[in-house]
């Protein structure tokens, strides 16, 4: 029974390996969309196969004693125990498990075994136990042919091939998916938390909300940030009160992918008595040149009577040249120790012309003096790549006195840090840094530190290589993950500190965007393997998690972006269980309900949601599409809509790519989008090739 248990452990680690880049059922047989499985998926595997096999032997041994493969007759009766066992340990790994379930690994999983399992007999009939083998292969064919036309031996067989049926038929009914996923969550049931979260500003809704900041002259009162580019002050004593601060949407131009106004700090002197800096830091993109898109840096005046005089007091720090894609923007601005600014810049700040270190400022953390003092600092070095003034730099950042590096670096090789915060207690600086295709990393942010992208991405080695070879050891995550259908963009928080929550005193509180939900990790450990599920908000995939802060009284809130088309962006409190609301409140079902999606909302929901993968223009073509291993469609084809049909490509978005014989990594989007927003998005790609085709 030892050497069954080692021969079916060995051949579930072959066929995953052999999976990885190879076909065991030919899609001329059979097409099956390419399944992620992990290397932590591929142990479950084993332990679910040796555990159920294990069982099957024990069973086999009570009833027909020990003497495995020493005959032909006993092994074909042996054979058939094993496609029992093959079959419930696949059927157990389908339904009872998170594991993403691939055909093609377990189709694997029963040649090679089997495949061992008759090589097994072989040697030990021609070397163990000295009998002919030619006989034996005789006697266990018959045996096989003899039990498959018992009654027992159908049934067998049937069995054996139920979870293939149940495969093909959970990726071409939807009632099959639904009835599937429903026994997977009977038996993987999310788990109950002692946290939840309810609406910080009951009734109010926002445009996209990025970002909620205090300043600290304002306690009562806190400053929201909406990607269209406003910047709103909220009174807390009266919210419906709130104001408009700033304005500067049309500076922004076409707000879409990863574009808009990213991230906001005010100046740590603000309010200051003696020499008061009333300045609003500013991180937003620019797409109106014809000459491509640039990323923005700026500093506002909000000391300026009206909205507009404090738009236009705009004073530009960065101008930063990118390429054309819109993604990997990073967006965070902090203050950190000693006053100094922090700025957190994703991988596509670049151009084709210059993209290394020395050139242009991309994938990695800045550190500037932006207070004003000129005897301070080090002068801004020529730069080619745009505009840069109104800031020193610091002699003591980690990269002055190297020239393959500019001063400004403080951090490298981060792919798209979208939100940073530092631990008001300790100083460390913390970095949810937004991954390719696979893995999300939480990251302690270290002075002179390169983080591995793009040559590592969570601790894996990708195979790619680096722009630039600066000869720097590469700083492993705190924290990995890895991507599930939703669960896919991390969003930086925040250390917690404040009495208002004491269990929470020294953990780091994330999320993440898509699947809205909030984690914890204690702060004082260097690698964390597990972290802890705290809440999940009420909004999903890109509607999902975009900030995560704590005010200066205690509470802890996140906000959530809402639709594209419509405002119904929230701002949730961290509250125990019992004070929790997590439905999505009905007047704002209603309201989407009733809204009327036009061709620019239509456009801006499929540059939000789908241009990641499928690629701006629809082509297929985007950052990310060749890490995804699968074919994507070309909607620019004008056949694209029409041969398959609305109602089909309506369905495929709504209840995602698996439940119709394609890739899983499409996910269903009928959880995150209205109906409207949905039929909005067919009539969108409808457009893509130039003619009308609805």
């Amino acid at each position: 029974m030892l050497l069954q248990l080692a021969l079916v452990a060995m051949s579930v680690i072959a066929a995953y390996h052999l999976t990885r880049s190879h076909t065991i059922i030919p899609k001329s047989v059979l097409p099956l969309p390419p399944v992620y499985v992990s290397g932590e998926d591929m142990w479950a595997m084993v332990r679910i196969f040796c555990v159920v096999f294990g069982l099957q032997g024990l069973a086999l041994l009570f009833r027909t004693g020990a003497g495995a493969f020493t005959s032909g007759e006993r092994f074909a009766r042996e054979y058939l125990w094993y496609l029992v066992a093959y079959t419930t340990a696949s059927l157990y790994a389908f339904l009872a498990t998170t594991i993403n379930y691939d055909a093609q690994l377990v189709a694997g999983i029963g040649l090679l075994s089997t495949a061992s399992y008759l090589l097994a007999f072989v040697v030990l009939a021609a070397v163990g136990q000295g009998r002919r083998v030619l006989p034996d292969a005789g006697r266990f064919l018959g045996g096989i042919a003899r039990g498959l036309f018992r009654p027992s031996g159908v049934l067998v067989i049937l069995y054996f091939l139920s979870p293939l049926a149940l495969g093909v038929a959970f990726s071409k009914s939807r009632d099959v998916a639904n009835v599937v996923t429903q026994v997977r969550i009977w038996f993987n049931p999310v788990e109950e938390t002692a946290w939840g979260f309810r609406s910080f500003l009951a009734g109010l809704v926002f445009e996209q909300p990025l970002l909620v900041v205090e300043r600290a002259g304002d306690p009562g009162a806190i400053y929201v940030l909406e990607r269209v580019g406003r910047v709103l002050r909220v009174p807390l004593a009266d919210p419906e009160a709130l104001e408009l601060v700033l304005d500067i949407r049309d500076q922004l131009g076409v707000v879409e992918v990863e574009n808009g106004a990213l991230g906001m700090a005010f100046d740590p002197r603000f309010d200051d008595i003696e020499a008061p800096r009333p300045f609003l830091y500013l991180y937003y993109t620019d797409t109106r040149s014809d000459g491509g898109q640039v990323n923005r840096i700026s500093r506002f005046d909000l000391s300026q009577p009206t909205a507009y005089e404090r738009a236009i007091s705009e004073e530009p720090l960065m101008i930063l040249e990118r390429e054309g894609s819109g993604f990997h923007n990073g967006g965070s601005l902090v203050f950190g120790p000693g006053g100094y600014l922090y700025i957190a810049l994703g991988e596509g700040v670049r151009t084709p012309e210059g993209f290394t270190s020395a050139q242009v400022l991309r994938a990695g953390i800045l550190r500037i003096d932006v207070s004003g003092g000129k005897a301070n600092g080090l002068p801004i070095e020529p730069f080619e790549f745009g505009e840069l003034a109104g800031y020193r730099v610091p002699a003591d950042n980690p990269f002055v006195h190297d020239p393959r590096v500019r001063d400004e670096y403080w951090a490298l090789g981060l792919r798209n840090p979208y939100r940073v915060s530092f631990d008001p207690e300790t100083n460390t600086l913390w970095a949810g840094d937004v991954g390719s295709t696979v893995w999300e990393e939480v990251n302690r942010i270290e002075a002179g530190n390169h983080y591995g992208f793009p040559v590592v991405e969570g601790r894996e080695v990708t195979g790619k290589q680096g722009w630039e070879s600066l000869g720097l050891a590469h700083t492993e995550p705190v924290f990995t993950y890895v991507h599930t259908a939703y669960d896919r963009a991390v969003i930086g928080g925040i250390v917690y500190r404040g009495n208002l929550h004491p269990t929470l005193e020294g953990q780091y509180l994330f999320a993440d965007n898509y699947s809205s939900k909030l984690f914890s990790l204690p702060a004082d450990v260097r690698r964390v393997e597990q972290v802890n599920l705290l809440a999940r908000a009420n909004q999903y995939a890109q509607r999902g998690v975009s900030s995560v802060t704590q005010l200066s009284s205690g509470e802890v809130l996140v906000t959530t972006l809402g639709a594209a088309s419509t405002p119904s962006g929230e701002i949730l409190e961290l509250v125990p269980a019992e004070l929790a609301d997590n439905t999505l409140p009905e007047s704002l079902r209603e309201r989407e309900g009733r809204v009327r999606i036009g061709a620019k909302e239509a456009a801006s929901l499929y540059q939000a949601n789908c241009a990641r993968c499928h690629g701006s223009a629809g082509d297929g073509d985007s950052p990310d599409a060749r890490a995804l291993g699968v074919p994507l469609p070309d909607f620019t084809d004008p056949n694209y809509l029409s041969s398959r049909g609305r109602d089909k490509v309506r369905a495929i978005i709504s209840e995602g790519g698996a439940a119709h014989g394609m890739s899983a990594l499409m996910p269903p989007w009928a959880t995150a989008l209205s109906d409207a927003e949905l039929n909005a998005l067919v009539d969108f790609i409808g457009t893509l090739h130039g003619n009308d085709n609805k």
